[in-house]
Parts: C-alpha cells; sequence; structure tokens
C-alpha cells in the first residue's frame, strides 16, 4: 500500500512540475555551434546544457563570445547559474543579433557577459520564477528562496535591483519584453551596436 502512495505522489509531483517549467520541458536542449571565437546558442538551458557547454568550451577554448539566438529560458535555475558562472569566471561576453529572442533563464545567461553587446531589435523578456508553492515574488526579500539569485548576482558583480525588477515585472506564467528605458536603467547591455 506505502508503495502505490508513493508512486502516486511521485507522479503528482512530476506532472506539478510542468507548469512551474513553462513547457520548457518539451524544447530542445541549448546547442554551441562555434565559428571562430564566436559559440552561437539556441534552445533551452540546463543540465544537459552546461555539460554541452563546458565540453564546448574545452573542445575550443579560444571561444570569447556567445552569440544568443533563441534562448527561451532554463529547466533548472541551479544548472544554469553554474553555467552563468562559469562564462564570467572565462571573460566572455555575449551578444544579442537584431533577431534574437531570449527569455527567463537565457537573461541571466546572457547578463553573466562582461561586455553585453546587442544589435537594436533583440528582445529580452523577463519574468518571476516560480517553485511548487508559489511565485518568487510572493517570498520576503530575505527569504532564502531568493538566495541561489542574489549569491549568482554577487558573483557576477550586479546590483540586485535587476533581479526584484524580474519578480515584479511579470509572474512565472507570463513575460514581459523588456523596454528601452529599462535595458539601459539596469545595464542590461553595454554596448549597443
Amino acid at each position: 500500500m506505502k508503495k502505490i502512495i508513493v508512486i502516486v505522489l511521485l507522479s503528482f509531483f512530476m506532472a506539478s512540475c510542468e507548469p512551474i517549467m513553462l513547457g520548457l520541458s518539451g524544447e530542445k536542449t541549448a546547442t554551441f555551434k562555434v565559428i571562430e571565437d564566436k559559440a552561437y546558442v539556441n534552445g533551452v538551458l540546463g543540465k544537459k546544457a552546461h555539460k554541452k557547454f563546458m565540453k564546448t568550451i574545452k573542445k575550443h577554448p579560444n571561444i570569447k563570445t556567445l552569440v544568443l539566438q533563441e534562448v527561451p529560458g532554463s529547466i533548472s535555475d541551479e544548472w544554469n547559474v553554474k553555467t552563468c558562472e562559469e562564462v564570467r569566471k572565462r571573460g566572455m561576453n555575449t551578444y544579442l543579433e537584431s533577431n534574437s529572442v531570449i527569455q527567463s533563464g537565457g537573461v541571466d545567461l546572457f547578463i553573466a557577459g562582461v561586455e553585453r553587446f546587442s544589435e537594436r531589435g533583440a528582445k529580452i523578456g523577463v519574468h518571476s520564477w516560480r517553485n511548487l508553492k508559489k511565485d518568487g515574488k510572493e517570498y520576503p526579500p530575505e527569504h532564502k528562496e531568493h538566495d541561489i539569485f542574489v549569491d549568482y548576482f554577487d558573483v557576477i558583480e550586479r546590483d540586485t535591483s535587476f533581479y526584484w525588477f524580474t519578480l515584479r515585472v511579470a509572474p512565472a506564467d507570463g513575460m514581459h519584453f523588456m523596454t528601452t528605458e529599462e535595458i539601459e536603467k539596469y545595464n542590461i547591455v553595454t554596448k549597443w551596436k
């Protein structure tokens, strides 16, 4: 009887996680296509993407810039933060093309760049994260649920005001595409192309 209850609870838990990942679990894991000293990034970030990234930079240590093209988010904040911190540790830059669309965890990866270049027209989408209980903005600022993000912002030497903005501006099941004024206010892009 206990075994059946555990299986039912596990099935319920797994079903409950799907909305949290906002449908990203069906998307393709990020790829890193290297051309000269650039790696072109497309797909969902997470554990598999982190492993691909580490293999890519081991094989191509000359990579200086990540060009984010279509990056709809991440399915694991923990693994995405590891990737982001590695980008900063290696002194890499990030770049958005005019037709790039980055969202959620993709924005976290973009802001990891030491220099962050963008062509006009790129779309930067942000929203709150959500766990099994509630949206990030529903937790008080001092709550431990924020620690992974606050610590990440310390590592990349950024003011956390942008993090708090992402929680407020859109719920986890929504998306806010930043205006040029917001991008400049939070120093998302260091140089426009």
